[in-house]
């Protein structure tokens, strides 16, 4: 017996994705205006002009441009954080580890031209209620998923004290090294030297808090 899709039920899945699809081409719209241009050139009617529709449409998914912020700074921290590719393996040693996760997330995230699109609406959104508060559950949301990441691949520093703090002092630091891309006059054409310096720091620091976490356990090890 053959059976067949009622053309009702197809009908309703096509709409759903040429949606699916709208939206997600006004949101990368929205960066790209955002990123070659400003956050405050960047109003609903320009979206409309440059995703080549109507004002009207754009409203039809995005009411306000309010909540085209919260559903662009959405994107931008989903994308972020989809990436199984910033976690290097706990096998490794702690040394080639840190090199890993310090090259991956700088690459994959604060190098990346949407980390500054997303500082510009932080920043352009501060009198917004509405969108700080998303802004804070985001970042609720994305520090967990960051806090679990880490520690699962450096799972030597998750029993430390400090472990929170250390956390906090190397998001903090790729943060800062980012955020210098504000002032860059242009996209480098070769890699900064004082900055991979830098990361180097970075990951050296990472592993050799590693390596003195172990030490402990050994020496008490043998006095037992």
């Amino acid at each position: 017996m053959n059976h067949r899709v009622s053309p009702k039920a197809g009908a309703r899945r096509t709409h759903a994705e040429r949606s699916a699809a709208t939206r997600q081409h006004l949101i990368a719209t929205a960066i790209d205006v955002i990123q070659r241009r400003s956050l405050e050139e960047m109003s609903i009617h320009e979206l409309a002009k440059s995703a080549g529709m109507t004002s009207g449409a754009v409203q039809h998914h995005f009411a306000s441009k309010a909540v085209l912020m919260m559903n662009v700074l959405s994107e931008l921290i989903e994308s972020t954080v989809r990436s199984g590719e910033l976690w290097p393996s706990p096998a490794l040693p702690a040394r080639e580890r840190a090199a890993k996760f310090v090259q991956a997330v700088w690459s994959l995230v604060y190098a990346q031209p949407r980390f500054i699109v997303a500082w510009n609406i932080y920043l352009g959104c501060r009198n917004q209620p509405e969108v700080l508060g998303h802004i804070a559950e985001l970042r609720r949301s994305v520090q967990a998923r960051m806090h679990d990441g880490f520690f699962n691949a450096f799972p030597e520093l998750a029993a430390m004290p400090d472990r929170d703090g250390l956390l906090g002092l190397v998001l903090s630091s790729l943060r800062g090294l980012g955020l210098l891309q504000l002032f860059a006059p242009a996209p480098p054409t070769v890699p900064d030297a004082a900055q991979e310096a830098q990361l180097d720091c970075l990951a050296d620091w990472i592993a050799a808090r590693c390596e003195a976490s172990a030490t402990p356990t050994k020496a008490h090890t043998r006095r037992r």
